[in-house]
């Protein structure tokens, strides 16, 4: 018996081995498939890429993170100032400035403080998470489990304030810090005293605690939400802890809850909602009377906006035929949208300018005032006192606090900022004015030799009345300011203080990035970089020169010898349009070169970033790799017109070539064409009504817009004919209305008239553009023996994102073109398809 288990055992061993030596003989074969590229391979491997930057309050220090191929972050942190002393971290997941030399940081579970000065450093263990209050100089420490979730608060010179245990959370809300105490049975809120030092109770009890939000009301108080049976109970807490439920058989049940800006200081705004579950029986019931067709996936979510007024106790519905509602100030006036009652999807029209009805309500008098149409651009103040709006290609100014309005005599493209001073500021190409609010006096502050100048540290926050109808505000005593030149991506920068202009960086063809000023206007960083020059980060003194503080990818040598030739052409309206051309490094005038054009819309503003050489390259391509590869890399602009995209983007790749054509330097036999997403589709027209290119890469890319208008987007829930009409595809009409526009635009219609190989690839979970898209393409090239392959990588979706598939895919794209460019064979997973070729 003993014997017959041993051969039995001996054989299921045998069989085991025999199984793994398939998988690992599959396996190699798979890793195999790709041409390996060791000089490439350690060139990605010792490139890094900067994340941000972070100044210090004073200007002495620079926070700058990084990231390497392995996706692996670390944290430098130098002195901008000589002699530059560097400290190296790594998995840094929080940062903060305490005081102007002592940095906290979060690694992992330990808690750590730097002297910057002397560099000592100390730490703490056991950390769930930190947090710095720069306005209350409270540094937030919350310990976990072994230490009962204990919360520590530090004053900015590291003095323990007090200790409170049992913390589940905190939210800082409206500059009250408020700790969430969980103490078992008991649910408390807790606000922390301005100094830190002490708290107060301002809520307990045995349900917990779904949110809370200071009341913007006079009466000021807190909004705390708890869980109940059937939701959501809601309850206004006063400043002396009297309690008020919210309590209207008439709102119904909720599961969520919003408290917004009210512009009524008695009320406090709020929109409820709840989830209902999903259809999950045997049939899903669609109807087309649905306008939110996401209501079959995640179930319908209806919401009511209400005002509460809690003194009175009584809640006014708002009213259901308008969307958007925005407080505005302290005027009772809140904007709102008309409902398009005619709209079939929720989101039919997201891409286009709003021409709906606003509205400006008071909730108060009920007065309803129709605006003029705005064009979906719309700018309020910080206090929300001025709204600013384009009516007729003109700007008007409305004053919510007199219901004031004005036209102001500014030009249509002129952009506004409104000031820390209570001013506007507007660009119009070279020059910047600034306008009283009062009486729209204006003077002109600032002129350049410019195409156009911007203000790049405003803040923006949007608002629910649309997309382009938002907050728009400096809330900075120091303007930054930059002067673009269109044509050769030249720009300046300045800073204006106290109406005075300031250099802070000359005039460059160079991409700037993470410009920031210290709190005293004194002290400059930013980072330079260029497609032939790694990214620096740069610091400066109001009163000297610049100097370079860190070097990214310093060993990077071969950077430096690639250069760029613009190519001018013309576009579908004969407008001027320009093409970057990359020559690889060390480029020989004597040699002919195979070209890869890479293809979206306009793209030159990009043009200027740094070449990096990797393989993480989610949308499928890498200029750098391609040109360490020895071809040339062309980035053409693309414009459009009313014939199509597809047609346009012909006509503008054309005159591309043509214009490419006339240096001696270039292959005309051997150039390839490529594109992800719209640019796969341009990629995917351009093959079936074109004759010059030796080879294309196309992905995630559409091949049946006629059928796509009709398909189901399952990245937003809806039908894509908006997408094809009217966004991207510029297509205008519906099918419906023009259909030889869509048969002439519609690539898989002309498929049987590729002649050059295609690779396709796509993500098996795109949910934007469906993988079917690329099945199909392939399916109609199969059908009429084209020369195709395409990949389907598991599970990623419009981009690829995991590094193994990215890397993949790389190998394959350098492969490929080796292959139809340089004609090298013996490629085994390319030799595949040729040998069987028709």
């Amino acid at each position: 018996m003993k014997a017959l288990m041993n051969s039995f055992l001996c054989k299921v061993i045998y069989i085991i081995m025999m199984l793994l030596g398939m998988f690992v003989i599959r396996y190699h074969l798979v890793l195999q498939a790709q041409t390996p590229r060791p000089e490439l391979e350690k060139l990605a491997k010792d490139i890094v890429e900067p994340l941000v930057t972070q100044l210090s309050p004073d200007g002495k220090y620079v926070l700058m993170f990084e990231t390497n191929e392995d996706s692996k972050i670390s944290l430098i942190i130098s002195e901008t100032q000589k002699p530059f002393r560097k400290i190296h971290k790594t998995n840094v997941s929080k940062n903060f400035f305490l005081s102007n030399d002592v940095l906290v940081l979060q690694v992992g579970s330990v808690f750590q403080k730097i002297d910057l000065k002397s560099q000592k450093e100390s730490e703490i263990q056991n950390i769930k998470t930190i947090d710095f209050l720069e306005a209350e100089k409270q540094l937030l420490i919350h310990y976990d489990i072994s230490k009962n979730n204990m919360l520590e608060i530090y004053d900015d010179h590291f003095i323990l304030r007090q200790r409170i245990e049992s913390v589940s959370r905190w939210q800082k809300t409206e500059g009250d810090l408020i700790i969430f105490e969980d103490k078992g049975e008991k649910k408390n809120l807790l606000k922390i005293s301005s100094d830190g030092r002490s708290n107060r109770t301002i809520w307990s009890s045995e349900d917990e605690i779904y949110n809370v939000a200071k009341s913007d009301t006079e009466k000021k108080g807190y909004v705390v939400s708890v869980s109940a049976a059937k939701g959501l109970k809601t309850y206004f807490v006063s400043s002396d802890l009297t309690i008020v439920e919210l309590d209207a058989p008439s709102i119904g049940n909720y599961t969520q809850i919003n408290v917004k800006k009210s512009s009524d200081a008695n009320a406090i705004f709020l929109t409820l909602s709840k989830r209902l579950p999903a259809d999950n029986k045997i049939v899903s019931v669609w109807y087309g009377k649905e306008k939110d067709l996401s209501n079959y996936f995640y179930g319908e979510r209806p919401s009511i906006d209400v005002l509460w007024y809690p003194e009175e106790q009584k809640v006014i519905k708002l009213d259901s035929d308008y969307a958007g509602y925005t407080g505005i100030g302290r005027s009772n006036l809140f904007l709102r949208r008309r409902v398009d009652k005619e709209k079939v999807d929720v989101i039919e029209g997201a891409d286009k300018v709003d021409h709906g009805e606003m509205h400006l309500w008071n909730a108060v008098t009920g007065a309803d005032e129709l605006l003029d149409k705005d064009g979906d651009v719309m700018y309020f103040d910080k206090e929300g006192n001025f709204i600013l709006r384009y009516v007729g290609a003109n700007w008007k100014l409305l004053d919510t606090r007199t219901m004031t309005d004005k036209f102001v005599g500014m030009p249509s493209k002129a952009v506004p900022y409104f000031s820390s001073s209570g001013t506007i500021l507007w660009s119009s190409k070279g020059e910047l004015w600034e306008q009283n609010t009062n009486d729209l006096q204006k003077k002109k502050i600032m002129s350049v030799n410019a195409d156009s100048i911007e203000v790049i540290n405003v803040v923006k926050k949007s608002t629910e009345a649309g997309f382009h109808r938002k907050y728009y505000y400096l809330d900075d005593s120091y303007p930054l300011i930059a002067a673009h030149y269109d044509n050769d991506l030249r720009s300046t920068y300045y800073m204006l203080d106290q109406g005075k202009k300031f250099v802070i960086i000359q005039e460059s063809t160079d991409r700037i990035k993470h410009l920031q000023v210290s709190n005293d206007g004194k002290n400059f960083i930013w980072t330079e970089e260029n497609y032939n020059k790694p990214p620096v980060v740069m610091a400066k003194i109001k009163s000297s020169a610049s100097r370079a503080v860190y070097q990214y990818n310093s060993q990077d040598k071969g950077a430096r010898t690639i250069t760029k030739k613009q190519l001018y052409y013309k576009g579908v309206n004969n407008e001027d349009l320009q093409a970057s051309l990359f020559l690889p490094a060390n480029f020989d005038p004597q040699k002919k070169y195979p070209v890869v054009l890479w293809i979206y819309e306009k793209q030159q503003e990009f043009t200027d970033k740094y070449l990096v050489p990797t393989f993480k390259n989610r949308r499928g391509f890498n200029a750098r790799l391609l040109l360490e590869s020895g071809y040339m890399v062309l980035v053409p602009d693309i414009n459009y017109d009313n014939k199509g995209a597809g047609l346009s983007a012909l006509q503008c790749i054309n005159n591309a070539l043509d214009e490419l054509a006339k240096l001696e330097q270039f292959d005309m036999r051997k150039i390839a064409l490529m594109g992800q997403s719209f640019g796969g589709y341009e990629t995917n027209f351009i093959a079936t009504h074109s004759n010059r290119f030796a080879a294309y890469i196309s992905g995630a890319s559409p091949s049946d817009i006629i059928h796509m208008a009709n398909s189901f987007n399952y990245n937003f829930k809806s039908p894509d004919y908006y997408r094809i009409e009217g966004g991207q595809f510029r297509m205008v009409e519906s099918f419906e209305s023009n259909k030889q526009k869509y048969f002439d635009n519609n690539p898989i219609y002309h498929a049987s008239k590729v002649i050059a190989p295609m690779l396709l690839w796509t993500g098996t979970e795109d949910k934007n553009v469906d993988q079917e898209e690329t099945r199909t393409f392939f399916s109609a090239l199969r059908k009429y023996r084209k020369t195709v392959i395409a990949l389907f990588y598991a599970g990623e979706g419009h981009t690829i994102t995991q590094y193994p598939a990215q890397k993949d895919y790389t190998l394959r794209m350098l492969d490929w073109f080796e292959y139809f460019l340089k004609d090298k064979r013996n490629i085994p997973w390319i030799d595949k398809q040729m040998k069987d070729a028709y």
